[in-house]
């Protein structure tokens, strides 16, 4: 049967509806052929997964955060990791056996220390105190140059734990040499019924204070009449204290170099001025610094 011819205006007056074959058909928009072959591989290529190569290079990078959980121990931790527990131990300098859920620690995925850089280190530096080469350095930490910010840590690959403190011992010179500079207000010896066990550098609050001698943090932090105090093991049976800080800029567990920066004088603790309380102790004695000095 011959449809009857339906004009524009009858269109318009039917709302753009048009009546075949006794059905009724809303007129959809315009869609030419190029578009809906187009369209599904426009969709797909939105939902396209990154290539997996990016997942692969991130697990590369050479040091990893590792967040405890409960149940966790040092040793598990280092077998999941498919390292030693040497390893991990020297990753996280100062870490023991008591972790808690929610502590985070370093994981690397070769033997070898971590190193956190300081005020004035450079890499040659670095590598002179654990015996490798500049380009071993660079290389474990993908750097493409020789510049480094204070905060920094930087993976030592084939380091220990025993090489980092034999690292230590080697960057030591024979004697100590000034902490920092100021008046001897106070020397060693007896006073007032007790042993003033070291020696006491007036200057003002905020004067750096240095390490005497390279050697490794084993405290920082508040200690009774000493006030904010660091103290630092040189092997050898040596230790100094460094007492009545303003401020500290180690932690424990890290290794120092000597003349490195590691606090500023202050006021703290039993003390009548600004001044810097520095001790040396040898296997556990305190002995005059000024024998020591030089």
């Amino acid at each position: 049967m011959k449809l009857p011819r339906i004009s524009n205006k009858q269109w318009a007056c039917l709302g753009g509806v048009a009546l075949l074959t006794g059905v009724w058909i809303a007129p959809g928009p315009r869609v030419s052929p190029e578009t809906v072959v187009k369209t599904p591989a426009a969709e797909e290529q939105q939902v396209v997964e990154p290539p997996p190569t990016a997942a692969v290079q991130s697990s590369q990078q050479p040091i990893q955060k590792y967040t405890v959980v409960a149940g966790d121990t040092l040793s598990g931790i280092a077998q999941q990791h498919g390292i030693d527990l040497d390893t991990l131990m020297a990753a996280n300098p100062g870490i023991s056996d008591l972790i808690h859920p929610g502590d985070q620690l370093d994981i690397v995925a070769n033997k070898g220390v971590i190193y956190q850089v300081n005020t004035g280190d450079t890499l040659w530096d670095i590598a002179h105190t654990y015996g490798i080469r500049v380009e071993e350095i660079k290389s474990a930490n993908s750097k493409q140059d020789d510049h480094l910010a204070v905060g920094e840590k930087l993976f030592i690959p084939g380091a220990r734990w025993a090489r980092a403190e034999t690292a230590v011992a080697r960057a030591t010179v024979s004697r100590f040499i000034w902490p920092t500079r100021g008046e001897v207000s106070s020397p060693f010896g007896w006073r007032w019924g007790r042993l003033h066990a070291g020696v006491d550098l007036a200057n003002d609050i905020g004067t750096h204070v240095m390490a005497a001698r390279a050697g490794r943090v084993i405290w920082a932090g508040w200690r009774g009449g000493y006030g904010y105090t660091v103290m630092l093991d040189h092997g050898g049976g040596y230790v100094s204290l460094y007492g009545h800080l303003d401020d500290y800029f180690v932690e424990r567990g890290q290794y120092v170099r000597a003349g490195q920066r590691i606090a500023s004088m202050g006021n703290t603790g039993n003390s009548t001025g600004p001044h810097l309380h520095f001790e040396i102790q040898k296997d556990g004695e305190a002995v005059d610094p000024m024998g020591l000095l030089p």
